[in-house]
């Protein structure tokens, strides 16, 4: 081979890594410690705009839809660090929390068989959604994983937090029956939700 094709080769393995890079998720820094919700103030939350129906593991489909009720969206891995701990304990929080004052959607971007296989391992009883094609991360980006987006129920955003949480600090817990206390909007939030199934 000779010193030009090499240097070719090299240029077109960076640009083909740069490229690759760029598709892969950002993962929460090693060392990091599970922090719990912090809600924003009302008058930074702005709008989200989103209808999507996704499959659910292990059977069936549901839609998420911004307003009416409180939504946590939690982006979310088998393979990250402390995937079993975060995926528990936000189970536990479910439980914890008064029937139908959060509604929560776990929602991962992994291959079916792999995410079954693992929710059926770990026993967990909350839903999880397939998002492969990316199509709620399009209107509800993901910029790492784990992520966590809490709508309120007017259908802002009052809560964008990377990294771990810690589903049953009392502040969390807090923040979650806050939002929940408000008081539902009188009509829809402003813009028309955009739709995608």
């Amino acid at each position: 081979m000779t010193r030009r094709a090499l240097v070719v080769l090299v240029l077109v393995a960076v640009v083909a890594l740069g490229v690759w890079r760029g598709k892969l998720f950002t993962v929460q820094r090693s060392g990091a410690t599970p922090v719990a919700l912090v809600v924003l103030p009302a008058a930074e939350r702005l709008p989200a705009a989103f209808d999507v129906t996704l499959a659910a593991v292990p059977v069936g489909s549901e839609r998420l839809a911004p307003g009416g009720s409180v939504l946590l969206v939690h982006y979310w891995a088998p393979w990250e660090r402390h995937s079993g701990e975060q995926a528990r304990g936000l189970d536990s929080l479910r439980r914890t929390l008064p029937p139908g004052s959060v509604r929560i959607a776990v929602v991962c971007a992994d291959p079916y068989p792999s995410v079954a296989r693992y929710v059926a391992r770990m026993r967990l009883r909350l839903p999880v959604l397939l998002d492969q094609r990316g199509t709620l991360a399009e209107l509800l980006p993901r910029p790492s994983i784990p992520y966590t987006y809490v709508l309120d129920r007017a259908g802002r955003i009052a809560i964008a937090q990377s990294g771990e949480v810690d589903w049953l600090a009392p502040a969390t817990l807090r923040a979650l029956e806050e939002l929940a206390g408000e008081k539902a909007p009188a009509k829809s939030p402003a813009g028309v939700p955009r739709t995608a199934s």
